[in-house]
C-alpha cells in the first residue's frame, strides 16, 4: 500500500486520487488498524506523525467517515455570543431602539452576561438594527447657492 498511487491488497489495488486527504486517512487507519505491520512503518509509509494518527483514529470513532473529512478552521459557533446572549442583545434593542450599544452592554452585566461593546455593536449590526443616522445641517442658516 503506498499513499501516491492508491490502496494495494493481495486481489488488488484501489487508486486515490491525489490530494484526497480523507481517503488517504481512511486508508491509514485501515492499515494502521488491520494490516499487523508496526505503525511506525505505516506512518512513514503515510508521511503521518503519532499525534495526527490517533487524532484521526480517534475523529473516526466518534464520527466515523465525516469525522475525516477537512472542516474550514477557526471556531464553530460564536465564541463571546451565544444564541443566548445574541437573543438578550436583539431584544434590548427592539425594547427600545434609541438605546445605545454601551447602554445594552451594562443591562446585559448586570444579568452576568458580559459581552463588550464592539460584540453588540457587532451582533446590532448583524440583525440590521443599527440605527440610523441624522442628517441634520451643519448650520442654521442656508447655505449661498451656486450661480
Amino acid at each position: 500500500m503506498t499513499p501516491d498511487c492508491g490502496i494495494r491488497g493481495p486481489g488488488g489495488a484501489l487508486p486515490i486520487k491525489p490530494g484526497d486527504r480523507a481517503a488517504l486517512d481512511l486508508a491509514m487507519l485501515i492499515a494502521g488498524e488491520t494490516s499487523g505491520r508496526p505503525l511506525d512503518e505505516i506512518l512513514s509509509e503515510f508521511r503521518r506523525s503519532r499525534s495526527t494518527y490517533f487524532e484521526k483514529l480517534r475523529l473516526f470513532r466518534e464520527h466515523g467517515l465525516a469525522g475525516l473529512l477537512p472542516r474550514p478552521p477557526g471556531p464553530r459557533q460564536p465564541w463571546r455570543r451565544s444564541l443566548t446572549v445574541v437573543a438578550q442583545i436583539v431584544n434590548c434593542r427592539l425594547r427600545d431602539p434609541s438605546r445605545s450599544a454601551d447602554a445594552i452592554a451594562t443591562e446585559l452585566a448586570h444579568q452576568n452576561l458580559r459581552v463588550s461593546v464592539r460584540s453588540i455593536e457587532r451582533t446590532l449590526s448583524e440583525f440590521g438594527l443599527t440605527r440610523g443616522r441624522t442628517n441634520a445641517p451643519l448650520f442654521d442658516q442656508e447655505l449661498p447657492r451656486a450661480r
